[in-house]
């Protein structure tokens, strides 16, 4: 008969990008082009942040769902479900988060790197406006997005010793009064293009010419946005789309890590990594880097497994330790014997012994 590939199963991945915004239709349009690249998924996707939650999680995974690819907003409100995730062990990526992340070994962190945008930002300022002061507008949310921006520009002023200021106010008049303060000339970075807007339409009511006295930069570059406002807004754009491709492509390599490693442990004795690799349908090279990424090779692995076996036959005391190397798949019982002593530190005898002893 012959053995069917494990490349040929079709995965169950579940999605819950971040759909509103520039930069959730990007990320989509990233996961969309790993995909349309020739990566096949039976994909469910989730289209809201409250449908993600302990519920949806528990019937995915009843339904055999094999990876999770997510956009969490706040990790406080989708405490359950990430939870049941975290217990699941299937591989899960989280894009764009913001907060501190967890430790699970199935969790895999996708971030941008929030200083050099916005060390590109005021890097452009410099430029056009050489000296000047900068200063940074939260968004009203102050949704831990908005809090890594600002906490980027705080350290960056810092370290360059730039003359920087921090919006702190709640309502449009303390805005308005804020930017009338700043000296001029001043750049003026924007959490996002969004509250770029804000500023420039303040400004504009305020009568604060913009770019002469303030220079405003977002971030997104939302089109829909940036380019219908008077002044334009320019925007520095982070690439929302490759973030999507790159998430899509890690939980690839941690579905295959998975895969082999389900492989392995029921089928050690036969497996070599040659032939992992074809009954996965995959490259060494390939197979080798998801390995690497989690901090293993693929030999390592199987040794590991065998020698699991080889401590599982050591503890039934009717099975004789001579074919023992057979069984696991060395080469002989020398070269078992002196593996399990550079290993173990002691003989399989005294293993035994000591294991059917109780003294272990």
């Amino acid at each position: 008969m012959k053995r069917s590939s494990a490349s040929n199963k079709v995965r169950k991945v579940f999605l819950s990008p971040k759909l509103e915004g520039k930069a959730g239709r990007e990320h989509l349009a990233g996961i969309l082009s790993f995909l349309d690249a020739g990566h096949v998924w039976d994909v469910q996707i989730v289209r809201s942040a409250s449908e993600l939650n302990a519920e949806t999680v528990r019937k995915a995974l009843a339904d055999g769902t094999e990876g999770f690819l997510l956009s969490v907003a706040a990790e406080g409100r989708q405490k359950a479900a990430l939870d049941l995730l975290a217990k699941s062990h299937r591989p899960v990526v989280v894009l764009d988060d913001h907060g501190p992340g967890r430790r699970a070994s199935n969790f895999a962190y996708v971030r941008f790197d929030t200083p050099a945008i916005v060390a590109a930002a005021l890097d452009h300022f410099e430029r056009i406006m050489p000296g000047a002061g900068v200063a940074f507008v939260p968004d009203p949310s102050r949704e831990p997005w908005s809090v890594s921006r600002e906490n980027a520009f705080l350290s960056i002023v810092a370290k360059r010793r730039l003359q920087g200021s921090v919006f702190g106010g709640r309502t449009r008049r303390q805005l308005a009064s804020w930017l009338a303060a700043l000296p001029s000339p001043t750049g003026v970075l924007a959490a996002n293009d969004l509250t770029a807007l804000l500023v420039v339409e303040t400004c504009a009511e305020r009568g604060i010419v913009v770019p002469d006295r303030l220079s405003v930069l977002g971030i997104d570059n939302d089109e829909l946005l940036c380019g219908h406002t008077r002044p334009p807004i320019a925007t520095v754009e982070p690439n929302f789309s490759g973030a999507g491709f790159l998430a899509a492509a890690t939980l690839q390599q941690m579905l295959l890590f998975r895969r082999a490693t389900d492989l392995i442990r029921s089928d050690a004795v036969r497996l070599d990594v040659v032939t992992l690799a074809h009954e996965l349908g995959v490259s060494h090279t390939r197979l080798a880097e998801a390995f690497r990424r989690q901090g293993k090779t693929v030999a390592g692995e199987i040794k590991t497994a065998r020698y699991a076996k080889v401590l599982e036959l050591l503890r039934d005391p009717h099975q004789a330790i001579g074919p023992i190397a057979n069984l696991c798949g060395w080469r002989s019982e020398t070269h078992l014997m002196h593996d399990f002593k550079r290993r173990m530190g002691t003989t399989m005898r005294a293993w035994r012994r000591r294991h059917l002893h109780g003294d272990e």
